[in-house]
């Protein structure tokens, strides 16, 4: 979408009022859309646009903010299981639809929870550093595993994480 004096913006939760222009968040569509003149012609105007790199990362971090924002939702909805304790009873339960595990723990609570969660085909995520799990959870000091609960929330999250998985997987030729 483009704004006048803000330039060519990214509108992922799909509500911005306005002329928009639709072009799939692949790294490479984006990239021909820039090359090829695909804004310009869309919005029938000569625009100043970033380079293609610039709107791909303007666009991930937008995707990966989306994703924290779903996550802090599920987690003040109490959508969630904080700490190995909690999950792991969870996932005995089969109550846990996605897994996230800090980037920073330990390897044997990676091991633990990593194949737990194949075996039963659970989304494992690790974006995350345990300190900023922590921050978002109940500010504590460091937060290894996150299980959010079957439903609404974790549908959300999960949404928005294979958006942004399909945009870091995607090979930038």
């Amino acid at each position: 979408m483009y704004v006048e004096g803000h330039g060519l913006i990214h509108d992922l939760r799909r509500k911005a009022p306005g002329r928009g222009v639709w072009v799939h968040s692949d790294p490479n569509c984006l990239t021909a859309a820039v090359e090829r003149g695909g804004f310009h012609r869309s919005l029938k105007q000569r625009l100043e646009l970033p380079t293609a790199e610039a709107l791909i990362a303007q666009v991930h971090a937008g995707a990966r903010r989306r994703l924290e924002e779903a996550l802090q939702v599920a987690m003040r909805a109490r959508a969630t299981f904080l700490g190995q304790t909690f999950v792991k009873e969870a996932m005995r339960q089969d109550t846990v639809a996605a897994l996230i595990i800090a980037s920073d723990a330990g390897e044997s609570t990676r091991m633990k929870f990593a194949s737990n969660a194949q075996r039963k085909g659970i989304t494992v995520i690790d974006l995350w550093t345990g300190a900023e799990l922590g921050q978002w959870a109940r500010g504590e000091a460091f937060v290894s595993v996150v299980g959010i609960c079957a439903g609404p929330q974790a549908e959300r999250f999960l949404q928005h994480w294979k958006r942004l998985e399909a945009h870091i997987a995607t090979p930038k030729t």
